[in-house]
């Protein structure tokens, strides 16, 4: 009996004490986006904005809620250390603080360039916060940022997400690696970290912005994505354009849905949508010199083309020479997207492509034997031929163009 009495006690206090650590959701405040910056005097500041359910349930635009209940706040602190400033967002709250919700990671350009090993070595170590979430780089103000108003979304840090979310692919050169991956691409050997760069646009970014710089903005859309962030190491070191950027993500195989506007062989263009991309970095190793083959096999289907009308019927898809006609075009445009992004990668001496990675892996004799040492140096000279097999895998519904 004594025995029986002993083990039911045993019982008893797991039970009572298992939840002595639970949280109720009532009793917390949930993060939904987290930004990171630098002041003058070189401190941390962290940039919280936080989710309002009540508000943000019943669907109203930002500035329609009653007086009171905004779908969202931010809130800002700052300190010696990252993990000192987000500290220090708490006690300006009146709830506990969780970034168990976080839809995205922002970084300051001017934090970006001064290194972010710091912000990854903490957000790496935090056991809430999810590392799928996208990562960015911000040109100008984060906290005006994460106040502007999508017309979309009551809450900013949920528009951003779907920005950069390549399942939306509503610009397939801004999607974002997202924590974890950033993370492999900054401790892998021969790799460096491209992230997107967003820009709150003004009134004369919305009149004046070129396609170049502005590749993904939308219309009427407070906030624009202006191309990607190249890093070496943990720093930022330069800026690729949307159509480099797009370049990039095609060499990985990153890119999985995008638009490409094709020269039409009957005059005008065709609209292909990318839908799979599938690439191989092949590196060769031959008397102490590296060379490396890019093999990208591109898939996509006709979305639509131009130049139809007054007598003219556009591309005949029934007609093999056509095709052929067209799928060399669209190799060609891939072809020339990944040969802008390799300059870049030369001219920044940033290897976010991979090459040195492929070298790496298929080559570590090599690469031991010296080639890793001095991998940046090699980097401008390196021998690299592209390769691109593109494929029509429909030309949609009609096979004839509509004409009148």
């Amino acid at each position: 009996m004594r025995l029986i009495a002993a083990f039911a006690a045993i019982c008893l206090a797991l039970v009572s004490t298992g939840c002595w650590d639970r949280k109720e959701p009532d009793d917390m405040v949930y993060a939904v986006a987290l930004g990171f910056d630098i002041d003058d005097d070189g401190d941390y500041v962290a940039i919280a904005q936080f989710a309002n359910p009540v508000a943000a349930k019943g669907g109203a635009a930002p500035g329609s809620q009653p007086a009171g209940l905004a779908s969202f706040w931010t809130n800002c602190a700052k300190g010696r250390t990252p993990y000192d400033a987000l500290t220090d967002l708490s006690p300006g709250l009146s709830r506990e603080m969780t970034v168990s919700n976080i839809e995205v990671l922002l970084i300051s350009e001017r934090l970006a360039r001064r290194g972010i090993a710091p912000i990854m070595d903490l957000v790496a170590r935090d056991n809430e916060l999810r590392l799928t979430v996208s990562a960015a780089v911000v040109d100008g103000s984060l906290k005006s940022l994460l106040e502007s108003e999508f017309a979309e979304d009551p809450i900013p840090a949920l528009a951003i997400q779907r920005m950069l979310n390549p399942i939306h692919f509503i610009d397939p050169s801004a999607m974002s690696p997202g924590l974890l991956q950033s993370i492999v691409d900054m401790l892998r050997p021969g790799q460096d970290l491209l992230l997107p760069v967003l820009r709150l646009n003004t009134g004369s970014d919305l009149s004046s912005s070129s396609k170049s710089d502005a590749d993904s903005a939308s219309s009427g859309s407070p906030v624009s994505h202006i191309g990607s962030a190249a890093f070496r190491g943990d720093k930022m070191i330069g800026r690729l354009d949307g159509h480099e950027s797009r370049g990039a993500n095609f060499a990985r195989s990153r890119s999985q849905h995008a638009p490409v506007s094709v020269e039409s062989p009957a005059g005008g263009l065709v609209s292909v949508h990318v839908t799979h991309v599938a690439s191989r970095i092949a590196p060769r190793y031959t008397d102490g010199d590296v060379s490396i083959l890019i093999n990208a096999r591109v898939e996509g289907h006709v979305q639509g083309q131009t130049d139809l009308g007054q007598g003219r019927s556009g591309v005949n898809f029934a007609d093999p020479e056509s095709l052929q006609c067209l799928r060399a075009r669209l190799a060609q445009c891939v072809r020339e997207d990944i040969e802008h992004a390799l300059a870049k990668s030369r001219e920044y001496r940033s290897d976010f492509i991979g090459l040195g990675n492929a070298v790496y892996r298929r080559l570590p004799r090599a690469w031991r034997a010296g080639v890793g040492d001095h991998w940046y140096e090699l980097l401008p000279d390196v021998e690299v031929d592209i390769e691109v097999e593109a494929t029509l895998t429909s030309p949609g519904l009609l096979r004839e163009s509509l004409h009148y």
